[in-house]
């Protein structure tokens, strides 16, 4: 996709995958109406993304959880109305809100979505929400502890969502332009740069939950 010449590629090269997908997993998976309480899962490359997109989509509350204390602080800086550190902080949060009847919409964001995760996401939701599943799971998760019952008789839906189930052609420019304009958060993704040298310590600084993005320069 071709950007505009006047966006810096640093911030461009964001777009290429984590923005739009956590982004669009709010936007167009979860389809967020204005009013809602959403809970978003994980709050790093993608999740802050999908913070914006709620935020975007004018959701009254966004919770958002996620263990690393940095995130948890960041979130609030891209629109999170709260932020928590476990299904168990966030649970009575959330209830409260709610009346006692859950979250519109649940978006799982986290880096990678182990089996025990997806029923808390489920107990979270309101009857009739929607789960929005965004995480990548590992390639041979096949047990999954989850209440079928409960979750059929409350005519949840669970919905999976491959980048953000946005469009490249129109949704690249869109975020491009949304930046141009000021109403689009990239410059504050970026935690740090890194020269090609340091490639080993941006993949420690990941691993280790420094950054929300980490962006290696390189100049030739």
């Amino acid at each position: 996709m071709k950007i505009p010449k006047d966006i810096p590629l640093d911030k461009a090269a964001l777009i290429g995958c984590g923005v739009p997908t956590g982004w669009g997993s709010a936007m167009y998976a979860a389809d967020i109406t204005f009013d809602d309480t959403v809970v978003i899962v994980g709050t790093g490359g993608v999740g802050m993304n999908a913070v914006q997109g709620a935020k975007h989509r004018r959701a009254k509350n966004i919770v958002t959880i996620d263990p690393n204390a940095y995130k948890r602080e960041q979130a609030k800086l891209f629109g999170a109305t709260a932020s928590y550190a476990s299904y168990e902080e966030a649970a009575p949060v959330v209830a409260d809100l709610t009346n006692g009847q859950g979250a519109d919409v649940v978006i799982l964001t986290m880096d990678v979505l182990q089996g025990d995760l997806l029923n808390p996401a489920q107990e979270m939701t309101r009857r009739g929400g929607t789960m929005v599943v965004t995480s990548a799971a590992p390639v041979l998760q096949r047990d999954v502890p989850f209440d079928l019952f409960t979750f059929a008789m409350s005519g949840k839906r669970m919905q999976g969502s491959l980048y953000g189930t946005t469009i490249a052609r129109r949704d690249i420019p869109l975020i491009a332009d949304l930046y141009k304009r000021g109403e689009f958060k990239l410059d504050e993704l970026i935690t740090k740069t890194y020269t090609l040298d340091e490639i080993n310590e941006a993949v420690q600084d990941m691993r280790d939950g420094k950054n929300i993005r980490g962006v290696i320069v390189y100049d030739d």
